[in-house]
Parts: structure tokens; sequence; C-alpha cells
């Protein structure tokens, strides 16, 4: 079996990030804040967006099946608050888990946390927790810099990182350290 470890939804439909775009103006205007019931993608859009795009490259390049994680481009940790990092990421990780669905032999989830510059990375537990439990997923992404490029959280060697460190070894998952 050939195992790609590292995929990104990429090819989400374009009402993901036409919701994400109204999430960032609502940081600046509330009443531009879309509800998370706003989000409108069908299981059939979601097969289009994967087998026209991924599964389609994925056969034709051999590999069998993907970790598969939220697009990179799209976490965008340093953007908002931790209660807008948190929401973005249910959202995302829930799409993840309904491609897995849709195609269990082909794709596996990979959690991205709701990180958020200067917050506890325990806040991220509930989500990791949700996302191994419920969903099944078999890793995380870990940003060792939510800040977006301005490097204030401690290195990945610091106790700071412990409680995620924690609850990996708890679930025995790995992270894949992406920024």
């Amino acid at each position: 079996m050939i195992i790609d470890c590292h995929g990104h939804y990429t090819t989400a439909p374009k009402a993901l990030e036409a919701w994400r775009n109204q999430q960032i103006a609502g940081i600046k205007d509330p009443a531009a804040k879309p509800k998370v019931a706003d989000l409108k993608i069908s299981d059939d859009e979601l097969r289009e967006s994967i087998e026209a795009n991924q599964l389609r490259l994925m056969k034709e390049r051999g590999a069998d099946l993907t970790i598969f994680s939220p697009r990179a481009s799209f976490m965008a940790h340093h953007i908002g608050d931790f209660a807008v990092s948190s929401t973005w990421a249910s959202i995302c990780n829930e799409l993840c888990y309904r491609v897995s669905k849709l195609f269990p032999d082909n794709f596996i989830g990979a959690a991205m946390l709701p990180q958020s510059p200067g917050v506890d990375p325990k806040t991220c537990i509930p989500e990791l927790e949700r996302c191994v439990k419920e969903f099944g997923f078999v890793g995380i992404n870990l940003n060792p810099d939510p800040s977006g490029g301005h490097w204030t959280s401690p290195p990945l060697t610091d106790r700071h990182w412990y409680p995620i460190y924690e609850k990996m070894v708890e679930y025995d998952i790995p992270a894949m350290v992406h920024v």
C-alpha cells in the first residue's frame, strides 16, 4: 500500500472559501459574521471536488491512501482570535471527515488544530479529541508559529506544548509540524 502522508483538501468547493472570507470580514464588522449553518456543501459537491482532482491524481500516481487535512494556506491561525480559529478548524475538519466517509478506502483525516497566537495550547485539546474519537483521525497538523511569521510562541521543545504532546501520546498519533 502506498500512503501519501501529507495531503491537504486543496480542491474544496468554493463555498468554503466564500464562507471564510465572510468570517474574516466579520472580525472587523460583526454584522458580516456568518453563522456555521450558512455554509452549505452537499455530498455531491464534495464527491465532485475529490473525484475530478485529488482522487484522479492519486490513481494516476499509484497512491492508495492519503492522510488528509485542511488546506494549509487556509489554516491561517494568525487571523482573528481563538473563537475564529476554533470555528474555522471545526468546519475544515468536518469537511475532511465527510470526505473520508465518502471515500473510506482513499482518505483518512489529520486534524487542523484551532491554534491562535498567545493562546494556551490546552485550548486545542477538545478539537483534537473530537477529531480522534468521533472522526477517527490518525494525526494532527501542529503549527509551531501560529502568529503567522512573528515566531512569538516558545520553541516546540518547550513545556508550553506538552498538553498537545500528552494527548498525542495518549491517542498514539503523530503530528506533522506545519507552518
